[in-house]
């Protein structure tokens, strides 16, 4: 048995192939998904853009403008919007804005409130949807703190004609004073997954499906009318359960493999963390290859039916299945998510998506009943094909070899 066991993964191990879609193909598109995510963070962040503070009459008359612009330049705050450089007049300004030295310059108005000016140009990219996210963002950003700036100001001057006294209450210049927001971001667990962690999960789902051809060559390889070697075995001295078994545990044993050098890859190269939980990840991929070994098993006892054919079959459940996983962008995603909504019972047979869940429930739950939930399901769907793959194994006969 052992040496069957042996056998099993070096026959495994020598197909070119089988070793592309299991090892290289998983690890080629988590790098296509890296390349691409990256660049979508780097645009949803704050990038300081080059302004000119108009530094005339009116401004000068502003006392709290400059303590504004050495917050945004980071000079009191160390969190930057804007890089600034001055100019005396708005003409100035102006002709820095026309030579594209800067996107655009801030003055003060004769009532001492501030105003921003960016270029036509600035305002048409950060309004179109390209590369340009980050500049959006920051003048999205910019625009709302001197709107702040401006009421703040309106607030105090409308408070010292009607009742200047108020200055005296610290509450009321407090309320004045304040950077608060009306928003607060708050995370319903103790850790908050990165929000491109999905796809890498449906990948995950899909590599592990894609890893049933492990098991599918070795029990094709096993049946004695579709293999020279299954008819050497057929007449060897072990028994034909301890071969399969063999068979089995060795299948299993690459596919469990397969998956540790993609989890580790996106764990470690990517960046995709599981929340400090990696015992428990590394305990859901040997659970998803255990299904897919199980699902190998069943294609693979199918009677007369060629091993290319068996191969095409299991890719294609491994790819359908992705689709109804999400994996295939935002289109897929929305499917995926209103399947959830609407007929959840149908992402129950999905075995892609029960193992993506097991790194869903890993993370977005604190406890582990969700994770446990779906462990039955899948322990459940290696239940039926182990069942159907010893009916079909079973009723094998051959008259003549």
């Amino acid at each position: 048995m052992w040496s069957t066991f042996i056998t099993t993964i070096t026959v495994s191990l020598r197909e070119r192939t089988q070793l592309f879609w299991l090892f290289a193909f998983p690890l080629i598109l988590a790098s296509l998904f890296f390349g691409m995510f990256s660049g979508l963070r780097d645009n949803w962040s704050i990038e300081p853009q080059r302004f000119t503070v108009v530094q005339d009459a009116n401004w000068k008359r502003t006392v709290s403008a400059q303590q504004l612009i050495d917050m945004l330049d980071g000079s009191t705050s160390g969190e930057r919007l804007i890089t600034a450089t001055t100019a005396t007049s708005r003409r100035a300004a102006r002709s820095a804005l026309d030579r594209h030295a800067t996107v655009g310059y801030l003055y003060a108005k004769d009532d001492g409130t501030l105003a921003m000016v960016v270029s036509d140009t600035t305002a048409s990219r950060a309004d179109g949807a390209s590369s340009t996210n980050s500049m959006a963002i920051t003048l999205s950003v910019l625009n709302n703190v001197i709107d702040r700036y401006n009421q703040t100001l309106s607030a105090g001057e409308a408070i010292a004609t009607s009742n200047p006294s108020l200055f005296a209450d610290t509450k009321v210049v407090g309320a004045l004073s304040s950077q608060g927001s009306f928003a607060k971001e708050v995370s319903l667990t103790n850790f908050k997954p990165d929000p491109f962690a999905r796809y890498y999960y449906a990948l995950l789902g899909m590599a592990c499906l894609m890893s049933m051809t492990f098991a599918l060559h070795a029990i094709t390889l096993a049946q004695a009318n579709l293999s020279a070697l299954g008819a050497r075995r057929t007449v060897s001295p072990l028994s034909k359960w301890r071969q399969l078994a063999a068979a089995f545990c060795a299948s299993w044993l690459g596919a469990s493999i397969s998956l540790l050098v993609t989890l580790s890859f996106i764990r470690y190269v990517c960046g995709i963390s599981v929340g400090g939980r990696e015992p428990l990840a590394v305990v859901a991929v040997i659970i998803g290859s255990f299904v897919a070994t199980s699902a190998g098993t069943l294609l693979g006892s199918i009677p007369r039916m060629p091993e290319g054919t068996k191969i095409g079959l299991s890719t294609l459940i491994a790819t359908l299945g992705s689709l109804f996983a999400g994996l295939y962008g935002d289109f897929a995603m929305r499917l995926n998510d209103t399947i959830q909504r609407t007929a959840p019972a149908l992402h129950l047979i999905n075995p892609v998506k029960q193992v993506s869940d097991l790194f869903y429930d890993m993370l977005y739950y604190d406890s582990l009943a969700p994770f446990m939930r779906t462990f039955g399901v899948l322990m459940t769907m290696s239940a039926v094909f182990l069942i159907g793959a010893v009916i079909l194994l079973r009723r094998q006969r051959y008259d003549h070899i």
